[in-house]
Protein backbone atom coordinates (compact mmCIF):
# COMPACT_ATOMS: atom_id res chain seq x y z
CA UNK A 1 0.00 0.00 0.00
CA UNK A 2 1.44 3.34 -0.98
CA UNK A 3 2.14 6.06 1.51
CA UNK A 4 -0.44 8.33 -0.16
CA UNK A 5 -3.25 5.76 0.31
CA UNK A 6 -2.34 5.25 3.98
CA UNK A 7 -2.30 9.00 4.57
CA UNK A 8 -5.69 9.38 2.85
CA UNK A 9 -7.21 6.58 4.94
CA UNK A 10 -5.83 8.15 8.11
CA UNK A 11 -7.30 11.54 7.22
CA UNK A 12 -10.65 9.95 6.41
CA UNK A 13 -10.74 8.14 9.74
CA UNK A 14 -9.79 11.32 11.60
CA UNK A 15 -12.64 13.20 9.91
CA UNK A 16 -15.13 10.60 11.04
CA UNK A 17 -13.94 10.80 14.63
CA UNK A 18 -13.72 14.57 14.94
CA UNK A 19 -16.08 17.50 14.78
CA UNK A 20 -14.49 18.72 11.57
CA UNK A 21 -16.63 16.28 9.61
CA UNK A 22 -19.78 17.81 11.07
CA UNK A 23 -18.53 21.31 10.23
CA UNK A 24 -17.69 20.28 6.67
CA UNK A 25 -21.10 18.69 6.26
CA UNK A 26 -22.83 21.84 7.53
CA UNK A 27 -20.83 24.03 5.15
CA UNK A 28 -21.63 21.69 2.26
CA UNK A 29 -25.35 21.86 3.06
CA UNK A 30 -25.25 25.66 3.26
CA UNK A 31 -23.42 25.83 -0.07
CA UNK A 32 -26.00 23.49 -1.62
CA UNK A 33 -28.89 25.63 -0.36
CA UNK A 34 -27.32 28.83 -1.66
CA UNK A 35 -26.65 27.19 -5.02
CA UNK A 36 -30.25 25.98 -5.19
CA UNK A 37 -31.58 29.48 -4.46
CA UNK A 38 -29.36 31.01 -7.13
CA UNK A 39 -30.50 28.50 -9.74
CA UNK A 40 -34.16 28.87 -8.73
CA UNK A 41 -34.07 32.66 -8.99
CA UNK A 42 -32.10 32.75 -12.26
CA UNK A 43 -35.21 32.01 -14.33
CA UNK A 44 -37.10 34.92 -12.77
CA UNK A 45 -34.23 37.33 -13.31
CA UNK A 46 -33.84 36.22 -16.93
CA UNK A 47 -37.55 36.82 -17.52
CA UNK A 48 -37.33 40.36 -16.14
CA UNK A 49 -34.30 41.10 -18.34
CA UNK A 50 -36.14 39.76 -21.38
CA UNK A 51 -39.17 41.96 -20.63
CA UNK A 52 -36.94 45.03 -20.28
CA UNK A 53 -35.12 44.41 -23.55
CA UNK A 54 -38.42 43.76 -25.36
CA UNK A 55 -39.84 47.02 -23.98
CA UNK A 56 -36.81 49.00 -25.17
CA UNK A 57 -37.07 47.34 -28.60
CA UNK A 58 -40.76 48.25 -28.91
CA UNK A 59 -40.09 51.88 -27.97
CA UNK A 60 -37.23 52.09 -30.44
CA UNK A 61 -39.41 50.64 -33.21
CA UNK A 62 -42.18 53.15 -32.39
CA UNK A 63 -39.74 56.06 -32.65
CA UNK A 64 -38.32 54.81 -35.96
CA UNK A 65 -41.77 54.07 -37.42
CA UNK A 66 -43.01 57.57 -36.61
CA UNK A 67 -39.87 59.31 -37.81
CA UNK A 68 -39.12 60.67 -34.33
CA UNK A 69 -35.43 59.92 -34.79
CA UNK A 70 -34.97 62.43 -37.60
CA UNK A 71 -33.02 65.48 -36.60
CA UNK A 72 -31.39 63.94 -33.53
CA UNK A 73 -27.98 63.96 -35.18
CA UNK A 74 -27.92 67.62 -36.30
Amino acid sequence: MSQWVRWLKGQSAALHRGERAQDLLEYALIAAMVSFMVVASAGSVALQIEKGITNVGKKFKTHVDHGLHKGWYK
